[in-house]
């Protein structure tokens, strides 16, 4: 994204969304924050000079944001669908 500075180092909030009736529980969103770390090769700009077969710039994850146990203890899966928010928090500069 070219509106974007590089490298990446924005705060970034993913929540995996519980679709319980608010009215019967509240609700128990799953969420995780995190600040990239802009020495990253993962938060470095995309271009076409990067090799995809590069495995240290597959992804990043959380391998333990929700067991799969826990997904099942609440409504997070709602009619084989899941919601997930993501959040980025933009400088005001980008905004205008």
């Amino acid at each position: 994204d070219n509106l974007l500075e590089w490298p990446f180092s924005y705060r970034v909030t993913f929540s995996l969304l519980d679709q319980s009736d608010p009215s019967l529980s509240k609700p128990q969103h799953v969420t995780e924050t995190f600040h990239p770390d802009p020495n990253w090769k993962n938060f470095q700009k995309p271009g076409a000079s990067r090799s995809s077969l590069d495995e240290s710039t597959l992804g990043f994850g959380y391998p333990k944001f929700i067991s799969h146990e826990d997904i099942r203890k609440r409504n997070y899966v709602r009619d084989n669908a899941i919601f997930i928010r993501a959040s980025v928090e933009i400088p005001r500069k980008i905004l205008s």
